[in-house]
């Protein structure tokens, strides 16, 4: 090997080493970018305010303004109470996903419903209420012996006679569980921990065909064949095998469906709209905005300074809150959840069109 040539390799590795002033500045790029990441995820959660739930009360009108003033009254700022007709309006509400859940007070036979399907949050909730029923109840019964007892001394009847006259076992609430788990997934931590590998899959999946399918038609199609093939083997998985998502099998296809093209076509579709940037502008909306505001394992509306409410207007929110619904509370209302996922589809059918044109006159002005 001749000594120019030796001198070659050595200039040409030194030209493939990165300059101290770049080291640096990626460093401070990405520890900036990785505090901010955690900054979105951790703020949020560390402001959550247990606010936005509302109780169903009913029953018997006395027991009713009792609870309402006293046991419920250290509810607020938790839940919210309101009073209903019946039990069966309570019901409604509760599989209606319009109260998470009800107490209903009749003299002997107190009962808390409760949809645990909704939660752990909501459900920790619930059990607390169903303690309070019981301690009021409780409070009622002793002083009811109380005052027997006293009467009983007073008209020069013996004490012990009244104690014999009561019952063995003193009256217990009733928790009945409305729209519980699937019983593959008793606890929800499958449903809970479905929507960040869902969301994180999505981006990938995306991230892969904006980059290496060529043609806006073909990022097109990679996108939709994503919708079909992906969340049909999603919904097998979540639905048929470990039963996390017990809903009906060809509704809950079409929702999964509808999320990884919507995750997915939004990247390829930023990317085919403005290269590089576009990609950017889709990971900055999916990882600082969309999984931090999306609640997976609390509920939306505890988010600080309407995140929330922001969170269910993008893909993972909407999608969380959408496959929950299908699964466990059919008679709830999902019109918000589609129009959302459609709508995101619809702006990335439109990002896939620009991106076109734009190539087109690309190559016309060339």
């Amino acid at each position: 090997m001749t000594d120019h040539t030796m001198a070659g390799q050595e200039r040409t590795a030194a030209h493939v080493v990165s300059s101290w002033g770049r080291v640096t500045w990626v460093v401070v790029l990405v520890s900036v970018a990785l505090s901010l990441l955690i900054l979105t995820f951790a703020w949020p959660s560390s402001r959550a305010e247990m606010s936005g739930q509302t109780i169903a009360v009913t029953g018997d009108g006395d027991l009713v303004d009792q609870f309402m003033s006293g046991a419920g009254g250290n509810l607020g700022g938790v839940a919210d109470l309101e009073r209903v007709d019946d039990r069966d309006a309570a019901v409604r509400g509760v599989r209606e996903r319009n109260f998470i859940g009800a107490v209903v007070l009749v003299n002997g036979a107190p009962e808390v419903l409760t949809a645990s399907a909704n939660g752990q949050v909501p459900a920790a909730v619930m059990t607390e209420v169903a303690s309070r029923v019981q301690t009021m109840l409780d409070t009622q019964i002793y002083a009811g012996i109380r005052d027997g007892i006293g009467s009983a001394a007073g008209h020069g009847v013996d004490p012990a006679v009244v104690a014999g006259q009561l019952p063995e076992a003193l009256p217990q609430v009733t928790v009945t569980d409305l729209v519980p788990y699937s019983e593959d997934d008793a606890s929800g931590a499958g449903a809970t921990a479905a929507g960040i590998p869902l969301t994180v899959g999505a981006l990938l999946a995306g991230l892969t065909i904006a980059y290496l399918v060529k043609g806006v038609w073909r990022k097109a199609a990679a996108v939709l064949g994503l919708g079909v093939g992906g969340g049909l083997l999603l919904t097998l998985i979540l639905d048929t095998w470990l039963t996390v998502y017990p809903g009906s099998f060809g509704i809950l296809w079409l929702a999964l469906g509808l999320s990884l093209m919507a995750t997915s076509g939004l990247f390829a579709g930023l990317h085919s709209a403005f290269g590089g940037v576009g990609i950017g502008i889709a990971a900055g909306i999916t990882l600082f905005a969309a999984m931090p505001w999306a609640a997976f394992a609390i509920p939306y509306k505890f988010l600080p300074a309407g995140l929330g409410y922001i969170g269910q207007c993008l893909i993972p929110g909407s999608t969380t809150t959408l496959v929950r619904v299908l699964s466990y509370f059919p008679d709830a209302s999902t019109a918000g959840q589609w129009c959302v996922l459609c709508a995101w589809v619809l702006v990335d059918a439109t990002l896939l069109i620009f991106g076109r044109r734009s190539s087109v006159r690309a190559r016309e002005d060339v």
